[in-house]
C-alpha cells in the first residue's frame, strides 16, 4: 500500500469511532480503565463524607454513631438529598469523563471522533434513533426487573429510593442534571467510548458487548439489578457498534434515567 492510500485510510479512522482506528495497547486500555473507575469511586466517597459530616456534625465526636446508622439500609438514600445527590454525581462523573478523554488522548492520541463524538450526523438523528433506543431498553430493564421481583421480592436501588424521597420543580432540576445529563455523558465516554471500544478491536462485537455489559453492570454495585443494568450496557454497547455516534448513547442514557426520574417523582410508592 503507498503512502497516500495509507494516509487516506488513517484520515478515514480517525474521523470515526476507536474500533475502526488503530488497535490499543489491551494492557493499557485495561490500566486505565481501572485508574478512572477508581478514581471516580474515590471522588465518590470524598465528596459523600464530606456532604455527610456537614449535615451530621456530631459524628466527628462519636463514630460509633456513624457506624450504627450506616447498617440502616435507609440512611444513606436519606442522606441524599436532591443538592448532596448532585454534588456527588456533578463533580465525580465530571472526573470520570475528564480522566477517560485525557488518558485516551495523552496514550493513544484519540481524538473526539474515536471517542465516538463525531458530528458527521444531525441532531435530528441523535434524538429520534437515542430515544427510541432509550425506550426500547427502559421496557427491557423494566420487564427483567418485574421477573426478579416476582421471583425475590421488591429490592430498590439506594438512588431510586433517595430520588422517590424528593420532592419540588428545584428538586427535580437537580435532580435531572444529576441522573439524565452528567450520568449518561460520563458513563457513555467511559463505557462504551473507551472500554466497549478497547474490547471490540480485539475479539466479537458480540463477546465484546457481553463484557462491557457485565462490567457495567458490576460497576453499578447492586446485585439485585445486575441483570437490568446488564441488559441497558449490553443494549447501549449494540447501539454504539452500529450507529457509530456516541451522543446516540448518550440521548439513550438520559432517556432511559429521565423515564427513570419521572416515575420516581410522579409514582414514588411504585418504588418504596
Amino acid at each position: 500500500m503507498d503512502n497516500a492510500a495509507s494516509d487516506q485510510l488513517l484520515e478515514q479512522a480517525s474521523e470515526g469511532p476507536a474500533f475502526h482506528g488503530p488497535r490499543w495497547n489491551g494492557w493499557a486500555v485495561a490500566a486505565l480503565a481501572i485508574l478512572c473507575i477508581l478514581a471516580f469511586f474515590v471522588t465518590q466517597t470524598v465528596i459523600f463524607s464530606y456532604v455527610l459530616f456537614k449535615d451530621h456534625p456530631e459524628f466527628v465526636r462519636y463514630p460509633g454513631e456513624l457506624l450504627r446508622q450506616l447498617a440502616d439500609p435507609q440512611f444513606v438514600p436519606k442522606s441524599l438529598t436532591a443538592k448532596n445527590l448532585w454534588l456527588i454525581s456533578v463533580i465525580s462523573e465530571a472526573a470520570l469523563a475528564l480522566m477517560t478523554i485525557g488518558f485516551a488522548q495523552a496514550v493513544f492520541r484519540a481524538t473526539p471522533a474515536s471517542l465516538g463524538l463525531n458530528t458527521r450526523r444531525r441532531p435530528q438523528f441523535w434524538l429520534l434513533a437515542g430515544i427510541g433506543a432509550g425506550a426500547g431498553l427502559f421496557v427491557v430493564s423494566l420487564i427483567l426487573e418485574g421477573v426478579l421481583t416476582a421471583i425475590f421480592g421488591p429490592h430498590p436501588q439506594p438512588q431510586a429510593l433517595a430520588l422517590a424521597q424528593h420532592h419540588g420543580a428545584f428538586d427535580f432540576a437537580l435532580d435531572f442534571m444529576s441522573v439524565a445529563i452528567a450520568a449518561p455523558i460520563a458513563e457513555e465516554i467511559f463505557f462504551r467510548g473507551f472500554v466497549f471500544a478497547g474490547l471490540v478491536q480485539r475479539m466479537s462485537p458480540m463477546f465484546a458487548m457481553v463484557i462491557s455489559g457485565a462490567l457495567f453492570g458490576l460497576a453499578h454495585f447492586e446485585k439485585w439489578s445486575l441483570l437490568p443494568i446488564f441488559a441497558i450496557g449490553f443494549g447501549l454497547a449494540w447501539v454504539y457498534y452500529n450507529t457509530r455516534s456516541l451522543w446516540v448513547n448518550i440521548v439513550s442514557h438520559a432517556t432511559i434515567n429521565t423515564i427513570s426520574l419521572v416515575v420516581a417523582y410522579i409514582f414514588p410508592q411504585l418504588i418504596k
